[in-house]
């Protein structure tokens, strides 16, 4: 049984939430850069690293679901922040390219666990007031604010010799991993989300929560937005690099401007989509995301550089808004989906298609855009448009029955 969850306790988390989305802000982006500047490092080496990473943090992710079906998730949640916490710390003595892939690896391995564990502790909190479904509307605002803000003062900070420069982030980044995992420590309730060891088979496992219809098209619609949605995103500068479409200055405001969209509209945008069916508000998600990107592909093809910047900036305000709807209509629904012995499992797909969408987006992508940078983002809004055909992606998916308190 998940007791009520104080308004209070509540702020906390998201207060850490956002301090630890700083810290990570302040250090991810620069993170190849200093790899490359380290002795005997190199861009190619600096890829591979962080590829490695990113690996180990997919694979961790899903062993964190099973872990959290034996183990409470306050627990697996402060563990896994506190071990991340030591690894950066860890990055400021590492002054070789292997040494530090060694530590990049824990890193991202213990940043794995800890997001499943903190999908799972958001998707199992209880308000007194209901509202459950507005948790990951919030989650959604502080970590843009979090991330934004640490971009923004990273750049100010990260001058110079990065092998040097980088010793401050590391220490930050620690500091803001080990002031979430005191929160969540202190904050989240004692009892556990987990079933009991003598009953863990109750979580089931990957493949059963996979084998329902409802579960597996909401994972595979949720991998489909992160991989050809906000994984596009992050190709907006090749449109600079590569094509000429746009300048860095222009790609920089683009990118700000999604931000900005989604820390002041998230929220508003998630009472006005409440006002819809939950079939209508998927659809139009999708629909609106697919839209946005064959906006781009005519950007491209636009001679007027002007009009062009128009065309792309109504493709990233209207992308932005399908973010949004992303976030209040398609992930409350996943807690729905399953069992709540089972929702660690799903929570811990979702987690990890978020991080392999923003993987796998960037890489096919910019190898596509080699050939063809139009028919590469009209080959994305293609498969934006494969959701809409899941005509059981909305609230009257047959469920399974859950099991009585």
């Amino acid at each position: 049984m998940t007791r009520e969850f104080s308004k209070s306790r509540y702020r906390a988390i998201l207060s850490g939430i956002t301090l630890n989305a700083f810290g990570n802000g302040l250090m991810a982006p620069y993170v190849i850069s200093w790899l490359a500047a380290l002795p005997h490092g190199s861009i190619r080496a600096a890829g591979v690293v962080f590829g490695a990473t990113g690996a180990g943090q997919l694979l961790a992710t899903l062993y964190a679901g099973r872990l959290l079906t034996t183990w409470p998730a306050r627990s697996v949640l402060a563990a896994g922040l506190a071990l991340s916490a030591l690894a950066a710390a860890l990055l400021t003595s590492a002054h070789s390219v292997t040494l530090s892939a060694v530590v990049l690896f824990c890193l991202g391995s213990f940043q794995g666990i800890a997001s499943a564990a903190q999908a799972t502790v958001l998707g199992t909190l209880k308000f007194g007031g209901g509202n459950e479904g507005h948790v990951w509307s919030h989650l959604q605002v502080v970590l843009n604010i979090g991330q934004g803000a640490g971009f923004l003062v990273g750049g100010y900070l990260v001058t110079g010799d990065l092998t040097e420069v980088m010793r401050p982030v590391f220490l930050l980044n620690a500091v803001s991993f080990a002031a979430f995992a005191a929160v969540a420590f202190l904050v989240l309730p004692k009892h556990s989300t987990a079933m009991p060891r003598t009953q863990s088979k109750a979580g089931g496992s990957y493949r059963s929560v996979l084998a329902q219809p409802a579960a597996r098209q909401l994972i595979l619609a949720d991998l489909i937005f992160f991989t050809f949605g906000i994984g596009f995103l992050l190709l907006l500068p090749l449109l600079a690099s590569h094509n000429g479409v746009l300048t860095m200055h222009q790609v920089a405001m683009l990118l700000a401007a999604n931000t900005l969209i989604i820390v002041c509209g998230q929220l508003t945008i998630t009472r006005l989509a409440q006002r819809l069916r939950q079939a209508v508000a998927v659809r139009l998600l999708f629909i609106g995301a697919a839209a946005s990107w064959v906006l781009v592909a005519v950007g491209i093809e636009v001679a007027s550089r002007s009009v062009a910047l128009a065309v792309v900036w109504v493709a990233i305000v209207l992308f932005s808004v399908t973010e949004c709807l992303h976030t209040a209509r398609l992930i409350p629904q996943l807690r729905e989906a399953v069992t709540d012995p089972e929702r660690p499992r799903i929570l811990s797909l979702h987690v990890f298609a978020s991080k392999a969408g923003l993987i796998a987006g960037p890489a096919l992508g910019g190898i596509a855009t080699a050939s063809s940078a139009q028919l590469t983002w009209l080959t994305a809004a293609c498969v934006l448009l494969v959701p809409v055909l899941f005509g059981r992606v909305n609230t009257t998916l047959e469920l399974p029955q859950k099991a009585p308190v």
